[in-house]
């Protein structure tokens, strides 16, 4: 397999490098010792006890350390978004008098590591799968939602570990190509799955970004998990 013309063919839209992302995000100014930590709710209810405890020790560990305490929305759960999700997180914030340095906004973003919100941050992860993608690192898989349950079904039952793993790769050992690519992102979300190593057959972890279609050749990709093999 062409794995140069496979990546083109997944990433055609993304012209940018590894190099020019980590450019475009330099090493922040802060003293040593500081901490940046992250608030990443997700607009798919109210807010929880547990979202502001998290958001207090986060802001503690940054403001105490000379650091940064920023907010990335994770809206990248489009069917359990609610409707004015995002200015609820903002506004259950502020009224708990957390305040955040950089992120997300009701307005936009505000600061220079953005976007805060990880539905518009495609392009940074694309351009680093697409890179893996060159390298024989990372494949496609297309399997459906159905599939993936009725492997998820099959191992219940057989009392095996869940996941994307030996026969239930069926993408990893498929041969492929473009035709292959081209036919089954015209029919079904997709995915990228990082190839595990030999050396790692100990405990191997395999990172999947998990990517919609927009168009046949063009997958957004929206979340990542991780799984074994």
């Amino acid at each position: 397999m062409d794995y140069n013309r496979l990546a083109e063919l997944l990433f055609p839209h993304i012209n940018t490098t590894p190099e020019e992302i980590e450019a475009r995000y330099p090493k922040r100014a802060l003293p040593e010792g500081a901490k940046v930590t992250r608030m990443g709710p997700s607009p798919t209810g109210f807010m929880h006890l547990g979202n502001l405890y998290g958001a207090l020790v986060d802001e503690r560990l940054a403001h105490q350390s000379g650091g940064v305490f920023y907010l990335r929305i994770e809206d990248t759960d489009k069917k359990r978004e609610v409707e004015g999700g995002v200015q609820t997180i903002i506004e259950a914030f502020s009224s708990f008098g957390l305040p955040f340095d950089e992120g997300a906004t009701l307005d936009g973003d505000n600061g220079a590591y953005g976007p805060y919100r990880q539905s518009q941050r495609a392009e940074i992860y694309q351009t680093f799968v697409k890179s893996l993608v060159q390298r024989g690192m990372a494949y496609p898989c297309f399997c459906t939602e159905e599939e993936l349950a009725a492997a998820h079904q099959q191992q219940e039952a057989n009392k095996e570990n869940f996941g994307y793993y030996g026969k239930y790769a069926v993408w990893r050992a498929r041969p492929m190509s473009c035709g292959s690519v081209r036919r089954a992102a015209s029919r079904t979300r997709s995915a990228m799955r990082i190839w595990s190593r030999a050396k790692w057959r100990s405990r191997r972890m395999i990172r999947t970004w998990s990517s919609s279609s927009r168009t046949a050749s063009r997958p957004t990709i929206s979340h990542m998990w991780w799984t074994t093999t």
